[in-house]
């Protein structure tokens, strides 16, 4: 079967391309002079057709050449050299080329008069092999290798040219240069869009919900609930998020209802952003409870990458999924491996930096845990001074305050001081701390942070990668006898990690070894983990050894392992046990099998827990609707039933034609777009009265995903970080219509919080104008190629388009917006061809027209001047 359809296409190529050398007008045969030795000329016969040259690593375009009856093949220099991007300037009369190959030292000049090319030092006689047609060079095709190092391989059967070439051909290396400088350029936010939506204010608009419900009941026992809303809106021109969490076993508190406003304008000079509610703070004294107050900082949200990294290694439960936000933007995600460690790699950004991570169980768990993270490093530009200020009250017993205020600058690119005050009412005698601190980075693999806070503590902490991301990192914290702020009894603290990532073949890995030292007066209490987690193909382990030592006693020697398979029809086994090697006993051990299944799982496990002589057998189902996570739960232990349920998604309001967007995760503090695509009949940009939408079957956005609705045209892009920048692009192949055009097709959209942000994206028609280029001999006309047609606006002088003519004379270009134009026939090749022509311009109108316009009969007589 597959032989016999490849034969069938050979048989269709071959007959494709004989109806097209019989039919096609564009095999025009003509006799020509050549030039031989000596500027002599002698006269071959040529049929001009059209081929297809493939570069590798370029792709492929399409071109005439001149086939002559001596099978020889002759291509235009000029036209190749132009799409390859090689220098080619034409000189008086089109009877020379100059430019320079490869190297602006190694110039070349083709001599037509003489039929010679120089390069560089070398001289090629081309002996027959220079061939001029309407004012253009061609060469012979076995002496662009010897001439120019470019080879040319001809298939006549299938009209192709295969080009290769002995140097990097500059649209090659244009094209490496171009992915390079936008791949910094996605790292550093610098693309350039064609347009710029920036933020719409609102002193009150809103947008979002969160919802979740849990319930917990236990047989013969009481029944528990909880119940969580969040609201987000725009308020005040900034972000508006309120939350209320209620728990039926629990008095309410105001600790269970949260609130924040958040203002950011990173185009803003002295203040970027400013939060009142409940803040997250970065301190140096010990807070454990949360903050009610104000922030205003000249920080950017915006993530600036600077050099270098630094890890975050630590347990959460088996394969939940962890976010990890760097300044409320998400950046990375990964999930947890048998035994509950996740591994980030955290770049280090320019500014003050705030690290969230987020945690979501694999089983539908309501609760979304937030980690708020002391970044060690701050890394300023050069010059560039940052500040922060924040000030609050503490929702504990005594109402404690709390008030910051930082600055950091960057001395040059390897050094960044700060330095600031820091004050909490509830540290007796001493509530003031003031503090300087420094980050160094001799180059991007070692990093050095030192701290000193007055009357606390003095901190020192190196991370050094070497080896294939290994990272060795030590840290050294000495504190102040008798201080009250970090409620830390210990003198001095010291802690080293080695981490090791690895990968043979299909076979990955990691290998942890931490240690840590507390020094006090009469002690050392010593701790240290060996971690090694390792990846084949669908399976997983996980082994850990913990030690804890006082002194030189007997270290308490614990030993956890967790294996994990998932098979290919959607099966995962999992097992863990936990070893007391001091004890010489087994302290749990844990089975479980679970089905993956279509946006869900079901799971059954039993553990056994020896400490406290416990058998606990689960049986879980999960199910993610697309409006909601749900999860169903029971247990058996110890003759109790436990049961349980839950369920959490999200509503967002405002996305266009009354259309509300569910959703199965948070949407409460974030935005969306809601583009409205539609004809622009009248090309001014505007969605009028009259123009009607157009279905979008594809819409790319950096960092978002497109929705369509079969019952409107509207494009809906939720679940996008507020205050941020994403750049949403079009292609003009996606629409339905070859006259349709996106009037921009790269847009930077920035987010307005809370809300579904409209954005009308124009499309505009184009126009199709028609002709002929005639050159008359005597009585005759006959079409006549390559000659250049530019088109004007009207009343403007500057072209605006270009095309030239077929081979058979044929005029044709698709891409006017509708207007008043005229087509003119370029002056400087009529004076190299010694031309004139008749009429010297022609004037057209595009109209508007849904379809696009068609305008014909532009056409152009050229003589030979002086006849």
């Amino acid at each position: 079967m597959l032989i016999a359809q490849a034969r069938f296409s050979y048989l269709f190529k071959i007959l494709t391309i004989i109806a097209i050398i019989i039919a096609s007008p564009e095999f025009n045969t003509f006799s020509q002079n050549v030039a031989g030795d000596n500027g002599k000329s002698s006269t071959i016969k040529f049929d001009e057709i059209p081929v297809q040259i493939i570069v590798e690593g370029y792709g492929s375009f399409y071109s005439y050449v001149l086939y002559s009856n001596h099978d020889s093949l002759y291509v235009n220099i000029e036209d190749l050299f132009k799409t390859l991007k090689i220098a080619c300037i034409t000189g008086k009369n089109g009877d020379s080329l100059g430019g320079f190959i490869e190297l602006e030292s190694r110039t070349y000049f083709v001599d037509f008069n003489n039929g010679k090319i120089k390069v560089g030092d070398n001289t090629v006689e081309c002996r027959n092999g220079l061939v001029k047609e309407s004012g253009s060079l061609y060469l012979e095709s076995s002496l662009f290798a010897e001439a120019f190092g470019i080879t040319l391989t001809f298939n006549y059967r299938n009209l192709t040219i295969i080009l290769k070439s002995n140097f990097e051909l500059p649209v090659i290396k244009q094209i490496r240069v171009e992915k390079m400088r936008n791949n910094m350029s996605k790292i550093k936010n610098e693309i350039i869009p064609d347009t710029v939506v920036k933020r719409d204010y609102h002193l009150f608009k809103f947008g979002m919900v969160d919802w979740s419900a849990a319930s917990a009941q236990t047989w013969y026992q009481s029944t528990d609930y909880r119940f969580r809303l969040a609201v987000g809106a725009e308020l005040f021109y900034g972000e508006a998020d309120i939350s209320v969490d209620y728990y039926n076993q629990q008095k309410f508190t105001n600790r269970q209802f949260q609130y924040l406003w958040r203002w950011v304008d990173n185009n803003k000079r002295f203040v970027k952003q400013a939060q009142v509610g409940n803040i997250a703070v970065q301190s140096i004294a010990f807070i454990n409870s949360p903050v009610i107050g104000a922030v205003v900082r000249n920080a950017s949200t915006t993530v600036r990458k600077a050099t270098g990294y630094y890890p975050i290694n630590a347990y959460t439960e088996p394969n939940w999924t962890v976010e990890l936000y760097i300044n409320d933007v998400l950046v990375d995600y990964t999930t947890a491996d048998a035994s509950g460690l996740y591994v980030f790699k955290v770049p280090i950004v320019y500014g003050n930096t705030i690290l969230k991570l987020k945690f979501f169980g694999p089983m539908g768990e309501e609760r979304i845990e937030q980690r708020t993270i002391n970044v060690p490093y701050t890394v300023m530009p050069v010059n560039e001074l940052e500040y922060g200020l924040s000030a609050g009250i503490l929702q504990d017993s005594s109402s404690s305050r709390f008030g910051k205020a930082e600055l950091n600058y960057g001395i040059n690119r390897f050094l960044t001081v700060g330095g600031g005050m820091e004050y909490l009412s509830s540290i007796s005698g001493t509530p003031f701390i003031p503090y300087v601190k420094f980050t160094l980075q001799p180059f991007s693999k070692l990093t050095l942070n030192g701290e000193y806070a007055y009357g606390v503590r003095t901190t020192g902490l190196m991370a050094l990668y070497f080896w294939k991301d290994a990272l060795l990192e030590i840290y050294y914290a000495n504190y102040v006898h008798g201080q009250l702020a970090t409620r830390f009894d210990a003198n001095e603290e010291r802690k080293a990690r080695l981490s090791v990532p690895f990968r043979m073949k299909k076979l990955n890995g990691y290998v942890k070894i931490d240690y840590q030292q507390l020094v006090y007066k009469d002690f050392y209490y010593n701790q240290g983990y060996a971690t090694i987690s390792l990846y084949y193909n669908q399976f997983s382990a996980n082994t850990s050894t913990q030690l804890t030592w006082i002194d030189m006693k007997t270290p308490y020697v614990t030993y956890d392992l967790a294996l994990s398979y998932r098979f290919k029809n959607g099966y995962i086994i999992r097992s863990s046990a936990q070893y007391n090697i001091s004890e010489g006993n087994f302290m749990t051990t844990k089975a479980e099998i679970e089905k993956r299944i279509m946006q869900g799982n079901i799971s059954v496990s039993y553990e056994r827990n020896t400490v406290f002589s416990t058998n606990t057998l689960t049986l879980n189902f999960k199910y993610d609707f697309s409006f909601a996570k749900t999860n169903v739960s029971a247990s058996l232990s110890r003759g109790n039933i436990n049961i349980s349920e839950s369920a959490q998604g999200s509503i967002a309001f405002g996305a266009g034609n009354y259309y509300t967007y569910l959703n199965n995760n948070s949407s409460v503090s974030k935005g969306g777009i809601a583009l409205y695509p539609f004809l622009d009949l009248n090309n001014n940009g505007v969605f009028d009265h009259g123009e009607r939408m157009m279905k979008l079957t594809a819409v790319r956005v950096m960092g978002g995903n497109a929705f369509f609705s079969k019952k409107d045209s509207i494009v809906r892009v939720p679940d996008l970080n507020a205050f941020i920048s994403y750049y949403v692009s079009f292609d003009n192949a996606d629409l339905e219509n070859i006259a349709w055009r996106f009037r921009k097709r790269l847009y930077q959209i920035l987010i307005d919080p809370n809300q579904f942000k409209r954005v009308d994206v124009p499309i505009i028609v184009v126009g199709e104008v028609s002709g002929m280029a005639y050159l008359s001999k005597g009585d005759l006309l006959k079409g006549v190629g390559r000659i250049l047609v530019k088109f004007y606006q009207k009343n403007n002088n500057n072209a605006i388009a270009e095309t030239l003519s077929e081979s058979d004379g044929y005029i044709d270009y698709m891409g006017l917006a509708a207007g008043e134009y005229f087509a003119r026939i370029d002056a400087e090749q009529l004076k190299n061809l010694n031309y004139t022509v008749d009429p010297p311009q022609r004037e057209f109108t595009i109209r508007a027209s849904e379809q696009g316009d068609i305008v014909e009969g532009i056409d152009f007589v050229l003589k030979t001047a002086g006849k």
